[in-house]
């Protein structure tokens, strides 16, 4: 049965990737184009218990709406299309919104967040599993996955880095913080309740090495996140 459920999340994954982007029933603008319109002056329209987003008429037939996240991107939509998109919560897959962790919604909650699923992640984009290797392997394998693979190998390696960091830090547990773009998510990070203290830097590095291209190995990732908990640990020992 969980094999089943992952093969049509992965299924899922790949029907997403080609959907995003191609609805043209709407006009996408940036939050700094947004700054045009005087949203002051507009009357209220719907506010989404979905998403969290707001819209506003800026005629009688046309809408501004507003993601519930700092920045987001924005819409221009008809009012009828809007109306529909509300009904059945099809807000479109921005590119801000179109995370890995967002591709895998599915999977991130304390349930699903879980060994055996990343261990499926791995080999479905190449990679057997070994505890021993898994940073050497995975960093050769990174040279030659395509940009949408690149992106299913952050999962895991949030969770089998962040593993790692527990053993530092063996009070620390995985949290999930709720994105609020036009489809929300929980994003997972690695959070020591008791001081309130952040793993979060984990998340950053590997977006920058996996969808950023920038040059840094996972074993420097790890050695840089330990070198930042290590620094703040004397606070609370």
């Amino acid at each position: 049965m969980r094999t089943l459920f992952f093969i049509i999340l992965i299924t899922k994954f790949n029907i997403m990737c080609a959907q995003i982007n191609t609805n043209k029933d709407y006009l996408v603008i940036s939050f700094e184009e947004s700054k045009k319109y005087d949203i002051r002056n507009m009357k209220d329209h719907e506010y989404s218990d979905y998403n969290g987003s707001t819209s506003l008429f800026i005629d009688e037939n046309t809408l501004f709406v507003f993601p519930n996240i700092d920045r987001g991107s924005c819409l221009i939509i008809s009012k009828d299309k809007y109306d529909e998109m509300f009904a059945n919560n099809s807000f479109p897959v921005l590119p801000e919104n179109n995370t890995p962790y967002f591709l895998y919604k599915d999977l991130m909650n304390k349930e699903g967040f879980t060994k055996e699923n990343m261990i499926n992640i791995l080999k479905d984009i190449g990679l057997h599993y070994n505890e021993d290797t898994f940073y050497t392997d995975a960093e050769k394998l990174s040279k030659s996955l395509s940009e949408d693979n690149k992106k299913k190998l952050i999962v895991p390696a949030l969770y089998f880095i962040g593993e790692d960091l527990k053993n530092l830090c063996p009070n620390a547990n995985w949290s999930f913080n709720k994105r609020w773009y036009f489809n929300p998510f929980n994003e997972p990070f690695l959070f020591y309740e008791d001081h309130f203290f952040s793993f979060y830097y984990l998340n950053v590095l590997l977006e920058r090495k996996l969808l950023e291209e920038k040059k840094m190995t996972f074993k420097s990732i790890y050695k840089k996140v330990e070198k930042y908990y290590l620094k703040e640990k004397w606070k609370w020992d």
